[in-house]
């Protein structure tokens, strides 16, 4: 995995996607509060913060999956904000059984079928 990330607490699973233009600091002021209580998993997306750039195209979605394959993590909480929102909507409508709620912040939705 070469997607840099952070795991905190214990529970339900609960991954957090942070908006264009930023990284998984978006997060900090939330991570302390969810991690109380479930297991939080949070990332800098490729080409965000410490993670690298994409050498080609990158697939957000694709990227999630990943992530959630390397943790061993089966299903979790999708919690996305503005263009991780609609990273977290298009990762719920391609893989529905891996998503057991889904939060969007202010997303950015594009056209899907």
């Amino acid at each position: 995995m070469d997607l840099h990330y952070e795991v905190y607490g214990n529970g339900k699973p609960v991954v957090l996607i942070h908006s264009g233009g930023a990284d998984m600091r978006d997060w900090s002021s939330v991570v302390p509060l969810l991690s109380e209580d479930f297991h939080v998993i949070s990332f800098d997306g490729r080409g965000a913060g410490r993670s690298p750039s994409p050498i080609e195209p990158a697939n957000y979605v694709q990227d999630l999956l990943s992530l959630l394959d390397h943790l061993n993590i089966p299903q979790a909480a999708v919690v996305g904000h503005s263009m991780g929102g609609q990273i977290a909507t298009e990762f719920a409508i391609q893989y529905p059984e891996r998503v057991s709620e889904l939060i969007l912040i202010a997303p950015a939705l594009s056209g899907f079928p």
